[in-house]
């Protein structure tokens, strides 16, 4: 899939190693998010999109829903009440949980495969973007309603790198404490 939108890319608008090493970058993050073992994310990963913009840098956005409940019964998987269970466990206290544990993957991502990385100027970012709320669900062929308290499941958490920052790290002049310290973390 990979060589198949570099190839379109090469003949649209020219070899570009920004670009190159930003789909790899891309797909190596998916993957790692998607294999993240250290501690379980409460987040399904569904797709990631890559851009770049000369002057600002990266951006890699992440479809990560909240992770679904599943609880069987003597007989079945549940399909009532399914609402009132993520209702129960999402708790402030779980959502903050799900936050630490997406930057601790993030922060960790970035110092392990940092070579990975596009290199970009010094005053440019590379930013993770999550997209998190509720997974749209079907029963029997048909969107179920979202729980009046999705809402309180749903933000976007905005992780930013300076370049600067990170070649400071590669050069000894931070080490990784010091470099996680400096990543911009905010949540919407």
């Amino acid at each position: 899939m990979v060589g198949i939108k570099m190839q379109a890319q090469i003949k649209t608008e020219g070899f570009s190693p920004i670009k190159r090493d930003m789909e790899i970058t891309r797909v190596t993050f998916e993957n790692y998010l998607k294999k993240y073992d250290e501690a379980p994310l409460l987040n399904n990963i569904r797709g990631t999109e890559a851009t770049y913009t000369e002057g600002k840098g990266v951006e890699i956005t992440v479809e990560a829903p909240n992770a679904e409940i599943l609880m069987n019964t003597q007989f079945n998987n549940f399909k009532m009440g399914d609402d009132e269970i993520l209702d129960t466990f999402y708790t402030e206290e779980i959502i903050n949980l799900q936050q630490k544990r997406l930057e601790m993957a993030i922060s960790k991502f970035v110092v392990e495969f940092r070579s990975y990385l596009p290199k970009l100027k010094p005053n440019e970012t590379f930013a993770i973007v999550l997209n998190i709320a509720d997974a749209k669900r079907t029963f029997n062929g048909k969107e179920k309603a979202l729980s009046p308290k999705s809402g309180s499941r749903a933000y976007h958490l905005s992780v930013k790198i300076k370049m600067s920052d990170l070649y400071a790290l590669d050069n000894g002049e931070l080490n990784e404490t010091q470099f996680s310290e400096r990543i911009l973390i905010e949540k919407k």
